[in-house]
């Protein structure tokens, strides 16, 4: 369900200053922001296939955002010191966008499967932090 309107945006969903990005033809776009401390998307939940996310840093610092397959519940990826190991056997890094500036705007197109993911900062301390958000690819 899509909802568009001019109202307070109580749900901190992503808003009206979220990049728009496209996808290419049969793909999916999700539109995010990355802040401190939150990862918003448009969408939690995609079918497989090509996604090309259209990331804006809307922080105070820099950022990255990665694309994370994990059957840990959200904010769940055991931390080792200020961040998850991204060599964990329990998760697979599919893809990221490396630490980028404020300001600006980042797409990042990948293939996904069907299963669980997480979408995250892995910068030192911002994951603990709160930087994650689930995302769910369906058949």
């Amino acid at each position: 369900m899509l909802t568009l309107g001019c109202a307070e945006d109580l749900d901190d969903s992503v808003g009206q200053n979220a990049p728009h990005g496209t996808a290419a033809p049969g793909a999916t776009a999700v539109n995010g922001v990355v802040k401190d401390w939150r990862v918003l998307v448009d969408r939690h939940t995609v079918h497989a296939g090509q996604v090309t996310f259209t990331v804006a840093n809307q922080g105070t610092i820099g950022h990255e955002f990665l694309v994370v397959r994990t059957d840990s519940a959200d904010g769940a990826i055991p931390i080792e010191g200020d961040g998850f190991s991204e060599n964990n056997p329990s998760l697979l890094v599919i893809k990221e966008i490396g630490e980028f500036p404020v300001k600006t705007i980042q797409e990042l197109t990948v293939t996904l499967e069907p299963g669980s993911y997480q979408l995250v900062c892995n910068l030192p301390g911002h994951y603990e932090k709160g930087m994650h958000t689930s995302f769910t690819v369906v058949k």
